[in-house]
């Protein structure tokens, strides 16, 4: 822990952009040169958003042996600033003469201001640091809350909300607002006589009070801990009021466990609107939100309202507030802090909640699922037992197990008709319509296909029919035989054997199919035959038919 022989490590930077002191070993010793006295550091004790926190001891008085400190030493680089703001704020303010004289004044059994005790620069290792001395003090209020589960009784919020008023009070009467009142910078007294004493610390962001007049800074706007900043100080201008505001912001938390913006805390103006919004209307917003709220934090948040920005707050008023509820409670101001979980505060429930809403919400809330012996789970109320057994649905049997129940299959229920009027069934004949007629035959035209016009399907004007009578009569099915009645002079088969054949040929169609099939078409193709006509011969001694007409009489 000496560091004797080490190389210096480059001091690192926070999130913030403070730079951050290199570690500073046991036993180091810094001088005071304006009080003339040594104080030797002890084991660090926590670290800070701009430096670190050691115990310490007075060198000369103090055992070099001995492992009590009753001191702590805030060290930061001489580049960062809020120690350098803090250490002219205890010079000016924490002298113990002062302290005590107002301790007299108010009749204070203790004072929670804490007490300053020296200051100045130290170089270790080529690193030029500013430190502050002052007294040493045990555990923070946020480290309570969160041992005690995020809630104190009402007792305790209130003794510390006396405690801190004490302070405020004393700080404001010198010109100075402190504008980060928070758990962590709450401290538990440590000495004897002081357990029950708590003390604001952390001086950091102490700012005179504004005497102009009150006008918003865009600059300073939403400094301090967003979650308690006031709203004044979310415009950039920390105020008396403000301070009070931020106080009353930590008693509800302590009360309720969690303020109603806390998870908006990285959009500071959704916060500020919040605060605006809750504060307008301050006794609606908690009665309907919260329970366990006593009076008296509500009147003292009203209060807050009625306040104007440079206003002086009154102390006394505030303090019979508290005062009146913990002698409602049996309790004093001098009365032991008890830090214990108190009755929680929790979110009203909706007045408009049915029994079968609440009876569902309990189940969300404060039931558990069991199995025993195989059996189904039951749903069963922690604390009491459920007025009727319901048969909960049984479980499905693993992939590896065989089903001891057979399945039952499920039968539909038939819906009734929800109109009262009886029901009319329509019977509707298709009526088939009949085809069109055959159009009539025309003159000198006694072979015409006996398809309509409807049936018939389209085709080329270049394909050949094969639905005429020609067709069965040249085609390759054989002949029906026709009476004598109705045969005809062009129905002989032998007509045309010498001047037309069937040809076969496979082709590819001309409109673009899906596959390339060949199609095989049967076409009726005329004979090239050569005949030497007779010279002198005339007409009459051709034959009486020539390709199906009569020729001219």
């Amino acid at each position: 822990m000496a560091g004797k022989g080490k190389k210096a490590v480059a001091p690192k930077k926070t999130a913030n952009g403070y730079k951050m002191p290199a570690p500073i070993p046991t036993g180091e010793v810094i001088h005071d040169t304006i009080a003339k006295k040594k104080w030797r550091i002890g084991p660090s004790i926590g670290v800070g958003g701009f430096g670190e926190i050691y115990s310490a001891c007075d060198h000369e008085g103090s055992p070099k042996k001995g492992n009590n400190y009753p001191f702590v030493v805030k060290i930061e680089p001489h580049e960062n600033g809020p120690l350098f703001v803090e250490k002219h704020f205890y010079i000016r303010n924490a002298n113990k003469e002062d302290i005590a004289n107002f301790t007299k004044t108010k009749k204070l059994s203790s004072f929670g201001m804490p007490s300053y005790y020296g200051n100045g620069s130290h170089e270790y290792k080529g690193e030029k640091y500013r430190y502050l001395v002052l007294e040493r003090y045990g555990k923070d209020v946020w480290s309570l809350f969160k041992e005690c589960g995020r809630f104190f009784s009402p007792a305790t919020v209130f003794q510390l909300g006396l405690q801190m008023l004490d302070v405020l009070e004393y700080i404001h009467g010198r010109g100075y607002v402190h504008a980060d009142i928070k758990g962590a910078n709450i401290l538990m007294g440590l000495r004897k006589g002081t357990e029950n004493q708590a003390y604001l610390v952390d001086f950091g962001l102490a700012t005179r009070v504004n005497d102009k007049e009150f006008k918003p800074d865009p600059k300073s706007a939403h400094n301090g801990t967003i979650e308690y900043t006031s709203r004044d100080a979310h415009l950039g201008v920390p105020t008396m009021r403000g301070d009070l505001e931020i106080l009353g912001y930590n008693m509800l938390q302590w009360l309720i466990g969690e303020l109603p913006w806390e998870k908006n805390l990285k959009q500071p103006k959704i916060v500020q609107d919040m605060k605006e919004s809750f504060m307008k209307n301050v006794r609606s917003n908690i009665t309907k939100q919260f329970n366990n709220v006593p009076e008296a934090l509500i009147k003292f948040l009203e209060y807050m309202n009625k306040l104007k920005p440079k206003d002086v707050p009154d102390y006394t008023k505030c303090r019979t507030l508290f005062d009146s509820y913990l002698k409602s409670e049996g309790k004093t101001r001098t009365s032991k802090l008890v830090f214990s979980p108190g009755k929680k505060g929790k979110p009203i429930k909706p007045a408009n909640l049915n029994d079968k809403d609440a009876d569902s919400q309990d189940e969300i809330d404060g039931t558990k699922k069991r199995k025993v012996n195989g059996e189904a789970p039951k749903l069963v109320k922690r604390g009491r037992k459920p007025k009727v057994d319901v048969p909960a649905p049984e479980i499905e049997n693993c992939e590896n197990e065989e089903p001891d129940i057979e399945e039952v299959k499920p039968v539909k229920k038939q819906t009734k008709r929800k109109s009262t009027e009886p029901a009319v069934v329509v019977k509707v004949k298709k009526t088939k319509l009949a085809p069109k007629a055959t159009p009539p035959a025309k003159k000198n035209h006694t072979n015409i296909a006996t398809q309509t016009s409807v049936e018939r399907p389209k085709r080329s004007p270049r394909q050949v029919s094969f639905d005429s009578p020609i067709c069965e009569i040249i085609g390759e099915k054989k002949r029906q035989k026709l009476s004598k009645d109705t045969e005809s002079a062009n129905s002989s088969g032998d007509i045309f054997e010498d001047s037309f054949t069937i040809e076969e040929k496979k082709i590819k169609p001309k409109k673009r199919l899906l596959s390339d099939e060949e199609v095989t078409v049967k076409r009726i193709v005329k004979k090239k035959t050569t005949t030497v006509k007779p010279k002198g011969r005339s007409w009459k001694d051709s034959a009486t038919i020539v390709n199906g007409r009569s020729p001219p009489k």
